[in-house]
């Protein structure tokens, strides 16, 4: 009896901690705010969507916001913020949004004797103030931690192919390199573990005036009251979050600067006669970047897995061929190895998966056979950009993006229509393919007999721009553009599309010479066999 008692109260305790209120959008935007009054000592954050913003501040307490923004159910974001905790003193917070295309901003403010583990994804992760102790995992998302100028933490930061940056003075631990740190600030202490597997990781001095503001912002937040939380207010933390090129300033003697950057190829080898040359190794290959040699530290050959993503234009001017595309579509899901690892997306007005990467090629053609066409509007340029994003989840150098389109965004042939106005424009969007890693090869599906006579000349200009913004994809990207003159003819070129993705090879090399200035880097490759012939990537800009 007394132990029921017990645990009655101590759920009562618990549960009248979640004190929340939806507050008031602004401008569109969804946000709503918890606070935990109680003293809370372990905290797990979960964000693999969204940005995680962690801010210490004087309060024994916790305050939690998510937001939004342009949402057009300001409530709904609530039911996708999980709350949980499994003892009094620990907190879990994981943001599930319902599209990883509406990410969640989740922003935590925490005391600075909390244990914080943060699991984030794609986006950046920044911790401003130091704490008990620390640990934070990313995907590709950058890592900001920002210490006091008087911190003792002990670091161990670990990018596979991202860049290491500390802007504090570090007693360093064995050997460190670009993509690893391990040491010391001032006499060591609270243990700050980060790991990423391309994001950067930056150490950072926290600002003061963030510190002040915290402390003067805390002072007006009502944490008075009892216990059950009856008159607990959420907390309006409002603290100056400054630009990250204006914090932490330090002597230049100071900085430690571990940059570089792992530069992925991937490379077609023919021989003379234009045939795959399908059994080279890494030492057969000679990079230059810039006409300086570089050495080649990491190689797949062609038999290696690919990450590869369909992209089907299901706008209105294919409308009429969506059953032999979803035929050939099909039939080149097959034509791929069985350990490729695919994934089908479509557009017309608006971008959306079809299937999310997988191995299973019944899954596959069975969500192809439930394609609808969707009829309006062609927002290419927008659908690339967010299949480079899910490409970025596949997390290896062998990736490719095969799209079949004509290649006629909206901006195009509807270029006074502020509607279809792009969110990013073709030169944006041929910047962002140089940077990625993956190769692009556009299937060109002439519909400009059918559709011409809609627009006149100015629907002719339309195409004849399309398709010079596709083969400079293919070009930039080390890759060829297909066409196809009719539905039909797809089939056929998909075949050729897998073979050509079946002969790449995969490579990188951390450049000899690093240096962020913006410029353009010119890649070239040979290959010591007679008569060789090599395709890839032209360069990137350093940045």
């Amino acid at each position: 009896m007394t132990s029921g008692f017990s645990n009655t109260v101590v759920l009562a305790a618990i549960f009248s901690l979640f004190s929340f209120q939806i507050l008031p959008a602004t401008g569109g935007d969804a946000k709503f705010a918890r606070v935990f009054k109680d003293p809370i000592r372990t905290i797990m954050i979960e964000n693999v969507a969204g940005v995680t913003e962690i801010r210490t501040w004087p309060e024994p307490g916790v305050s939690v916001t998510a937001s939004r923004a342009s949402s057009p159910d300001n409530a709904r974001i609530e039911a996708e913020v999980h709350l949980e905790q499994p003892s009094r003193d620990s907190l879990k917070i994981v943001a599930n949004p319902d599209s990883l295309f509406r990410p969640i901003t989740v922003t935590v403010h925490v005391h600075s004797s909390a244990q914080l583990s943060i699991r984030g994804g794609t986006e950046r992760v920044s911790i401003k103030g130091q704490t008990a102790s620390l640990s934070v995992e990313t995907r590709t998302g950058s890592i900001a931690i920002y210490l006091p100028e008087n911190s003792n933490a002990d670091l161990s930061l670990r990018s596979l192919r991202g860049a290491i940056e500390s802007r504090l003075p570090v007693t360093l631990f064995g050997q460190s390199d670009s993509h690893l740190l391990d040491g010391r600030i001032g006499i060591g202490g609270s243990p700050v573990i980060a790991r990423s597997q391309r994001g950067n990781i930056t150490v950072l001095q926290d600002s003061v005036s963030r510190i002040a503001t915290a402390t003067q912002v805390s002072a007006k937040n009502d944490f008075a009251g009892e216990s059950n939380g009856a008159s607990l207010k959420p907390a309006t933390v409002n603290a100056a979050v400054p630009p990250l090129s204006g914090e932490g300033s330090v002597a230049a003697d100071d900085v430690i600067k571990l940059e570089a950057r792992l530069v992925n190829l991937n490379v077609k080898v023919t021989d003379a006669a234009g045939k795959t040359l399908p059994v080279l190794r890494k030492e057969d290959f000679i990079v230059f970047e810039d006409d300086v040699r570089q050495e080649v530290s990491y190689f797949e050959p062609i038999t290696a897995p690919l990450n590869i993503v369909l992209l089907m234009d299901l706008s209105g001017s294919t409308e009429k061929k969506i059953k032999v595309m979803k035929k050939a579509a099909q039939k080149f899901v097959d034509s791929l190895n069985p350990v490729d690892r695919i994934a089908i997306a479509g557009f017309s007005k608006r971008f959306y998966i079809i299937s999310n990467f997988t191995t299973d090629h019944k899954l596959l053609k069975d969500r192809i056979d439930d394609i609808k066409n969707r009829h309006s509007g062609t927002a290419y340029y927008d659908s690339m950009w967010a299949t480079l994003d899910l490409l970025e989840e596949a997390n290896t150098t062998r990736k490719a993006i095969v799209v079949l389109t004509d290649g006629v965004d909206n901006s195009l042939d509807r270029p006074d229509d502020s509607e279809f106005d792009p969110m990013h424009g073709f030169d944006e969007l041929l910047a962002r393919a140089t940077e990625a890693d993956a190769t692009i090869y556009p299937i060109y599906l002439d519909t400009e007999y059918e559709t011409i006579g809609r627009g006149g000349r100015s629907g002719h200009d339309a195409y004849v721009i399309a398709r010079k913004q596709l083969q400079a994809l293919a070009d930039q990207t080390g890759a060829m553009m297909f066409k196809a003159e009719r539905a039909e003819d797809l089939e056929g070129v998909y075949q050729q599309v897998s073979a050509e993705l079946h002969s790449l090879y995969s490579m990188a090399y951390t450049p000899k010479v690093v240096r962020k200035d913006g410029k353009w880097r010119k890649v070239t490759i040979s290959v010591e066999r007679p008569g060789a012939k090599v395709r890839t990537k032209r360069g990137y800009f350093a940045r």
